[in-house]
């Protein structure tokens, strides 16, 4: 065990190294991630209608606890799609 110790942080990083290189290599096509970017500009757009419409709510009121839940539910799948975008979207620089 003491000799696997040394090595332990050398694997890790090969392992590390290894698994950044292939998500690069997986990337999907331009129509897709257009689709993609298309969509989250939507969801953000849904979020946008939602704050004026919560900006005409008296806070407390049910109306204005939907609004917030929608606008916290739409701005959650939008980072979420974001991240994926720019997992298997943007270039490596």
């Amino acid at each position: 065990m003491k000799y696997a110790l040394p090595i332990l942080p050398f694997l890790l990083i090969s392992i590390l190294t290894s698994t950044v290189s292939n998500a690069q290599e997986d990337s999907f096509s331009s129509e897709y991630c257009a689709g993609i970017y298309k969509g989250i500009r939507f969801i953000l757009g849904e979020a946008d209608k939602n704050w004026t419409a919560l900006g005409k709510k008296l806070e407390g009121s049910p109306d204005y606890d939907e609004h917030a839940m929608k606008i916290q539910w739409t701005v959650e799948v939008a980072a979420n799609y974001t991240i994926i975008h720019e997992a298997f979207c943007t270039e490596a620089e």
